[in-house]
């Protein structure tokens, strides 16, 4: 359930919000000649990359999945309850993208002073999944405690 005391849903909104702009930023990257592409993800530490048919194709298809990410996200910032079911899967989507990242990272041995991006990356996944999840989270226990408080001593009915 989405939370309906204006804090929560406030933060809600700000998680997506987030998610929205940093998944929507890729938009760039999809419009972008493949110069000023390769010229950008040089200064992210990607290295000189040669123009490669395939490599343009892959660019634009990541992009443009990356920048739907932020269209759906603004939506739902926009309309929490209808997209309540979206927002459900935003929040672990971000954890997981942000676990996969840092072990990415590990793994390659990136460091700041060669890659300068990645960690801003990492930290915009697990912001974004946090101000989704602790709504979320809270919500749903606020609403289990008020069940449970409603019904004190009652069992659960069986099905004979």
């Amino acid at each position: 359930m989405i939370p309906t005391t204006r804090g929560w849903l406030n933060t809600l909104q700000l998680g997506l919000l987030v998610s929205a702009i940093g998944w929507g930023i890729s938009f760039y990257f999809t419009f972008a000649s493949w110069k000023v592409a390769a010229d950008e993800l040089y200064g992210m530490g990607a290295g000189i990359i040669a123009y490669r048919p395939m490599f343009d194709y892959w660019l634009r298809m990541a992009s443009s999945v990356f920048g739907c990410i932020g269209i759906a996200s603004i939506l739902a910032c926009v309309r929490p309850k209808t997209f309540a079911s979206l927002i459900y899967l935003l929040g672990p989507f971000h954890f997981v993208i942000g676990i996969t990242l840092a072990a990415a990272a590990y793994n390659n041995q990136l460091n700041t002073r060669m890659h300068p991006t990645f960690v801003a990356d990492i930290i915009f996944c697990f912001l974004a999944g946090t101000l989704i999840q602790i709504p979320l989270i809270y919500n749903w226990k606020r609403l289990r405690n008020i069940d449970s408080a409603a019904s004190p001593g009652s069992l659960p009915v069986s099905s004979v």
